[in-house]
Formats: C-alpha cells, sequence, structure tokens
C-alpha cells in the first residue's frame, strides 16, 4: 500500500472525525496567531488565492470522484445485463450443457454480488479468483456446444458470455484503483493552508469571525470526506448500489435438473 494510502482503509467513523478535526485545527492556529498580531493585514490577499486554489481542486476532485462513482455504478447495471442475457440465451443450448451452464451463472452472480463487499482485500482477490474459475467453466462448456452445434443460437451466447468477461475486468480495475493517495493528501494540506490563512485574517480582523471561520473549515472537511467517500466503493456511507445484480439473480432461470 502506498504511504498516503492508509486512510482508504480507514474506518469512516474514524476518518471523518479525524479529517474534520485537522481542517479545524488548521483554521483554530490560524486565529490565535492573528490574534497575537492584530495589526497585520497582509494576509487578505494570499487569503484570497488560498481560498480560490481551494475551491478549484475541490470542484476538479469532487467532479472527478462523482465520475468514478457513477462509472461504477454503470458497470454494474451493465454486468447484471450481461449476466442475464447470457442466462437467457442458455436456454437455447442443449442438454446437459443448459444446466449446466445455468448452474455456473448462478455460482458466478452470487460472487458478483458480493465483489468487494464488506471491504476485506483477501476476500475480494479470493472473489476475483473465483470469478475467473467460474469464467473458465463457462468457456470449457461453450466450448463443447459450439463443437456439437454451430448455430446463430449458440454464437448469440458466445458473444453474450465475451461481453459478459469483458465487463467482469472492467469492474474489478474499477473497484481496484481510485485518486492516489498523494493527490488527497495534497488537498488535505492545501486545505490546511487555506484554513490557517483564513483563520489568521479572521483574527487579526475585529468582530466575531471566529465561528464563521470554523464554519468554513468545517464546511471544506465535510466537503473533502465527500470526495474520499465516493472514491471508497464498498466503505464508508456512500456505497456502490448492487440492485441491478441482485434482480438479475433473483430473476435468472433455473436449471431443469
Amino acid at each position: 500500500m502506498q504511504i498516503f494510502d492508509w486512510f482508504y482503509g480507514l474506518n469512516f467513523l474514524l476518518l471523518y472525525p479525524l479529517t474534520i478535526m485537522v481542517i479545524i485545527s488548521a483554521a483554530e492556529i490560524g486565529i490565535y496567531c492573528g490574534r497575537r498580531r492584530p495589526s497585520e493585514s497582509e494576509f487578505g490577499t494570499p487569503t484570497g488565492a488560498a481560498l480560490g486554489l481551494l475551491a478549484l481542486l475541490l470542484a476538479f476532485s469532487v467532479s472527478l470522484a462523482v465520475g468514478r462513482f457513477e462509472e461504477r455504478r454503470r458497470l454494474v447495471l451493465e454486468e447484471a445485463d450481461a449476466i442475464s442475457s447470457t442466462a437467457n440465451f442458455a436456454l437455447s443450448l442443449p442438454q446437459p450443457s443448459q444446466d449446466t451452464i445455468l448452474d455456473l451463472l448462478h455460482n458466478y452472480v452470487a460472487v458478483r454480488i458480493g465483489l468487494g463487499i464488506p471491504y476485506d482485500p483477501i476476500k475480494f482477490d479470493r472473489d476475483v479468483a473465483r470469478s475467473v474459475e467460474i469464467e473458465a467453466a463457462l468457456w470449457n462448456e461453450a466450448t463443447k456446444v459450439v463443437a456439437i452445434r454451430d448455430t446463430p443460437s449458440t454464437n448469440r451466447f458466445v458473444n453474450s458470455l465475451s461481453q459478459m468477461n469483458t465487463l467482469h475486468e472492467r469492474r474489478v480495475t474499477a473497484l481496484r484503483y481510485h485518486v492516489p493517495g498523494v493527490i488527497t493528501a495534497i488537498l488535505v494540506g492545501i486545505a490546511m493552508i487555506a484554513m490557517g490563512f483564513t483563520g489568521f485574517h479572521g483574527g487579526t480582523s475585529s468582530g466575531g469571525r471566529h465561528v464563521v471561520v470554523t464554519l468554513m473549515a468545517l464546511m471544506v472537511a465535510v466537503v473533502l470526506m465527500l470526495i474520499v467517500d465516493l472514491d471508497r466503493p464498498a466503505r464508508g456511507m456512500i456505497l456502490v448500489p448492487i440492485q441491478p445484480l441482485l434482480d438479475a439473480a433473483q430473476s435468472m432461470p433455473a436449471a431443469n435438473r
């Protein structure tokens, strides 16, 4: 695991408060330093520049995280459709291959439903290996069927099975990779600097800006956690929905045996 990626494995009950505490602490330190030097006023320009840079990075990061979340959600839907289509095409295959293939597909969709859930790298690797094993068995049966009867219906089944295998690789890749931890660490660092400048500027100004600065720091911390949460598909409060796979498993035809 990369040095900056350790927080991706943290429980959100620890990650959320930790990040909020770090960002608010940076603002509080800035307020404290600003109150000790109330005559300083040249921090208005760097504060505005830091907040502008932070806003730009947050907007870009949110867009990237939402895009990756939507991709994972779309791949679940496409995989469910591919598995359902493969099962339907299997109904036109001869026995006993039809029953064997349907049994394998039932096992396959069960594995895909639990892929990456709950978060456990060992379980994830085991599920991927099991998926590859079932795919190999499906291709073995498909080869037997094509050798016996090469018809348009068998060709449709083979094409659907090929699409299902492609989606397996794409979904595994989408679940396995996330925004590099160093980028998130830099984003957190810039947020701390921006909130520190904001706190310092607020501390040098008269009036009750303490609460305003603290609320700004809290909002920035929440947005940062939203970005991290969106990029952790099996952890946290925002999970990729797997309902399409559950529907596919329920509607899949059963073997005749």
